[in-house]
Parts: structure tokens; sequence; C-alpha cells
């Protein structure tokens, strides 16, 4: 099973979630909590809390070691510039006099206040990846045996703790609305809308192990995702994660919501639709374990997608502006490139962890903001339904690389250099490929 906090972990068995969501800050502009889901009986969250600024990745995401690489060389530290080192930071002016990042009290949010020597990319040729295998493919078979791919005539149904009222659930709802009238319905889905009342938490928490995960599964998961559920709770957070429970005994889907009502009825509700696109894109995705075969999607279009299509429907139906949003994710994602020179979203394709030793939540920026531009960049050189309609799916049966060129026209690598030269043009230039919702 996989759960996402905006990601998606694969694991054969429930893995343990390091989850305080209401620490770990990223920015996304001034709202939202996000986190998407895993896999059946993987139970790792990695959860994303925006509206407290914090970023809580699980067993899935900071993870990965470059292949070919010692322990020691792919957790390497990267630390303050002392003198000679060629990837290093130091702290900015800004930080002399700040209270919470400076000399003495260096923290993952912290990266905003320094300055960085250029990143020093992987080699490409350190990654590696099997071949699927026999037993994955009967696992993907029997997933499209189940309708795992397909729509399904079956509402969501929702679970609400008992300190929240309808009001809560009809924005959650709304977002949903919006997201299966363009994306289609698929599941079954149960999504669970959480409050601040700790004991409140103990029946969803037994409803969501029950639904996420088969019987011997479920105390792993209410140590694991329960206390991320609970969590939410304890901080009072507006963070989500999806759950796509792929190797369950009968397939489902999930996602937990906090608080939706807390950031205003258009952040909660366009909170429903980015995750709602983890479920759409889980639906897609046919394998556990598909980063060990080079399938799972990149996390820059992973994130980015989901984060681009809420923003792009919430205008749709007047809760938001998508232009400004974007405007303020571009702010974001040129400073990260001003901050981290020659760090690119092919670097978090390539090891996020690396990238997370380097400058901490910096990642945060290049799977949303920076990603959130990618996916507009491939929607004006094609268009927003091919991305969503046409990439998305065709990958279960062509693979990432020939769906992504099918669809585009160009190679992911290709894409990458086109991107970085796209990211050097003039603003007025890049605002004018945003679709008009």
């Amino acid at each position: 099973m996989v759960a996402v906090a905006c990601g998606s972990n694969e694991a054969a068995e429930p893995a343990p979630v390091e989850s305080e969501l209401a620490a770990d800050p990223v920015e996304e502009p001034q709202n939202g909590a996000i986190v998407a889901a895993s896999d059946a009986n993987d139970v790792g969250a990695e959860s994303i809390d925006v509206g407290a600024e914090s970023i809580d990745v699980g067993a899935e995401s900071i993870d990965v070691a470059a292949a070919g690489q010692s322990d020691e060389e792919s957790r390497m530290s990267f630390e303050e510039c002392l003198g000679g080192e060629e990837t290093c930071w130091e702290w900015s002016s800004e930080a002399v006099n700040n209270t919470d990042c400076g000399p003495g009290n260096d923290h993952e949010f912290c990266w905003e206040y320094k300055v960085y020597q250029p990143y020093v990319s992987l080699d490409p040729e350190d990654s590696s990846t099997r071949p699927v295998d026999a037993d994955a493919e009967s696992r993907a078979q029997r997933l499209v045996e189940l309708g795992w791919n397909a729509t399904v005539d079956t509402a969501a149904t929702y679970f609400k703790t008992s300190d929240l009222g309808e009001a809560d659930v009809d924005i959650v709802r709304d977002g949903i609305r919006v997201a299966e009238q363009y994306l289609g319905a698929y599941g079954p889905m149960r999504v669970y809308v959480i409050g601040s009342d700790e004991e409140a938490t103990e029946p969803a928490i037994a409803d969501y192990c029950a639904w996420a995960y088969d019987p011997d599964y479920e105390e792993r998961c209410r140590s694991d995702q329960g206390v991320a559920i609970w969590e939410i709770a304890h901080y009072q957070g507006s963070n989500a994660f999806a759950q796509h429970s792929r190797s369950r005994g009968t397939p489902t889907q999930a996602f937990v919501i906090g608080n939706p009502a807390q950031l205003g009825a258009a952040d909660g509700a366009k909170i429903a639709v980015h995750e709602y696109v983890h479920v759409y894109t889980a639906a897609h995705q046919l394998y556990d374990g598909a980063d060990e075969y080079g399938l799972d999607w990149p996390i820059w279009l992973e994130e980015g997608a989901a984060e681009f299509l809420a923003l792009y429907l919430a205008d749709q139906n007047g809760w938001l502006s998508f232009e400004e949003r974007m405007d303020e994710s571009l702010d974001r994602a040129l400073n990260l490139r001003t901050t981290v020179p020659n760090l690119t979203i092919a670097d978090i394709a390539a090891d996020r962890e690396r990238v997370n030793d380097y400058c901490g939540l910096c990642f945060g920026v290049l799977q949303y903001e920076t990603g959130q531009w990618a996916t507009a960049w491939l929607a004006n050189k094609t268009s927003v339904d091919e991305v969503f309609h046409g990439f998305f799916p065709r990958a279960s049966e062509k693979g990432i690389d020939r769906a992504f060129e099918l669809s585009f026209g160009l190679s992911i690598d290709e894409f990458m250099v086109q991107f970085e030269d796209f990211l050097r043009l003039p603003r007025a230039q890049q605002m004018a490929i945003l679709p008009i919702p």
C-alpha cells in the first residue's frame, strides 16, 4: 500500500512514519496543507502541511540512495563553508538578527537564510532500476481485472470526526465533485475529515485502518498513519494525505484531510482537489514499488501536476485566482534558483534525499512550485487535457518515458533542457504561457 502526503509510497509491508505534521516548514503560496498517500499494506505517509509551512516526509520519499554509492557516500552531509569545499553554504546577512535561523540555530527550514555554492548534480548513470518481474506483472494484472484503473459508479463515502459539522464535509465534497467532473470517479474511495479534538480521532483511526488495510496490518496502521491522523487534531492542522491500497484484498483508495474550513472554504476545497488528483494518478499506476522499476511518477510532476490542476479547477469554480497563485509560485521557484544555483527538478528526480541534505526543505519548492510551472509548460506545449487525460492514463500501458514522448513530443531529458531555458526567459514571457481556466 502506499500513503502519500503528496507523494506515493510503495513497500511490501507497513513502513514507519516519522510524522510531525506541524514541524518542518515549507511554503506554498499562503495556504493549504497537502499530503498524498500510498499503496496498500504500506503504512507510510509523506505529509505536507502548507498552512503551517511544514513538510513531513515519511517512509517513501526522502529515502532513496543512488545505486552504486555506498551508504556513506549517498548520505553525505553538506556543511557550512569553512574553506575550499566545492558544495557548501554560508549564512546570509538576513540570518544575523533572525531568532529562528542563524549561527547555532540551524533547521531544515532555514535554507532561505543561507547563501549556497552551486549544487553539484549526480551523474545520471549512478541511478539504476530493475526489470519488472513476473510477480509484479501478475499483481498489476490483478488490479486491472479488479478495475483499479477504471472509473466506478459508486460515490465516495465520508467519515468526519464528531467535533466537525456537515459544513466542513461540504467543503471537501465540493473539491471532490469538481475533480471527479474533470477526471472521472475512481475508487472505491473513502474520505476522512479530521478536526482538532484528539479523542474524536479514535473512531476515525479505527475506521481508516479497516478501510485501507487488511486485518493483519491494522495494528501497524494504528501506530503509523493512525498517529498521523491523531497529530492532525493535536496540531490543529489543515494537512492531508492520500492512501492507495493496491495490495489490500479488496483494493481501496482513501484520503485524510484536516480542518478544511480553517484555511477558508476556497483553499479547503482546493486541497481536496489536489488530493483527488493523487487518487487519479495512483489509479493509473499499477505497480507496487514502481520506483524499483523506473516506473514511478517523477515527484516534480506528481506533486506539481496535482497543485496545478487544483488551482486551475479552483479558478474555474470561482474559488481563487489561478493566475495570482501561479505568479506567487513563480516567485518561489525563481528565488530558489537564485538561492541554490544549478539546482533543478532533475535533481529531486535523481535523489531527493541528497537535495534535502544540501538545502533542507528547499526540495518542497522544486516539487511543488517549480513542478507547477513544469506542468504549465507541458500544458502549453500540448493542452491541459493532454497532460491529465493523455499522459497519465497512457503511462500505465506504455511506461512513463514512452508515454511522455508520445504525449509531449520529446523525452524527459530533452524537456529538462528546454524547461531550464524557459526559466531564464523574461517574466512576462513566462506568465504568458498560462492557460485560461
